[in-house]
C-alpha cells in the first residue's frame, strides 16, 4: 500500500507539471509526410540502401510518420548519407596479422520542416569482428560490421533529434 501512494504521489506531480517525455518533441519534429533522400557515396553503395530503409523504418516505427515519395508535398525533408567508414585492428596475434577489427561508421542526418531551417546532425557507432584465413569471409565480415555499426548509429538519432529539438524550444 506504501508502494503503490508513492507511485500515485510520483505520477502526480509529472502528469501536474505537464512533464512530457523528449519522444514527444522529437515526434513534432519529424512529423507529417516525410520524404527520405540518402547522398550516395560511391565506394560504400550497396550501404546506401540498408541506411534507407533503416531510416523508413525509424521513421514509421519511432516518429510514427508517413513516408512521401514527393518531395514538394513533403511535410518534412530528411537527407542521410554515410560520412565515414572506417576500419581499425584492435587486436593483432603473435606474428603481428591482424584478427580482430572494429569498423566505425558515421552518419550525416539533415531534417528540415517546411518554412524552417535544416537542422544538421551526426551520429557514429563502432562494431568489432574477428577475421579468418579466408578472404572470402573477411569480406563479408567487413560488409556485415559496417551493416550493424550504422544501424546502431542509427539507433542513436531519435535522442539526438529530442535533443535538438528542446534545445530549439528554450
Amino acid at each position: 500500500m506504501k508502494y503503490f501512494i508513492s507511485y500515485i504521489i510520483f505520477f502526480s506531480l509529472f502528469a501536474g507539471c505537464g512533464y512530457k517525455p523528449a519522444s514527444h518533441y522529437a515526434k513534432d519534429t519529424i512529423s507529417g509526410d516525410v520524404y527520405v533522400d540518402v547522398t550516395i557515396d560511391i565506394n560504400n553503395a550497396q550501404n546506401a540502401v540498408l541506411i534507407k530503409d533503416a531510416m523508413n523504418e525509424m521513421i514509421l516505427n519511432q516518429f510514427e510518420a508517413t513516408l512521401t515519395n514527393s518531395k514538394s508535398t513533403a511535410d518534412t525533408l530528411v537527407t542521410v548519407s554515410l560520412s565515414s567508414v572506417s576500419h581499425t585492428a584492435i587486436i593483432s596475434d603473435n606474428e603481428g596479422y591482424a584478427k580482430t577489427y572494429r569498423t566505425t561508421v558515421t552518419i550525416s542526418v539533415s531534417y528540415k520542416k517546411q518554412n524552417k531551417s535544416a537542422i544538421s546532425l551526426s551520429v557514429s557507432n563502432y562494431y568489432d569482428y574477428s577475421v579468418d584465413a579466408d578472404s572470402t569471409l573477411t569480406e563479408q565480415k567487413k560488409q556485415e560490421a559496417v551493416k550493424i555499426a550504422a544501424t546502431k548509429a542509427l539507433s542513436n538519432i531519435f535522442s539526438k533529434i529530442a535533443i535538438s529539438s528542446l534545445k530549439e524550444k528554450e
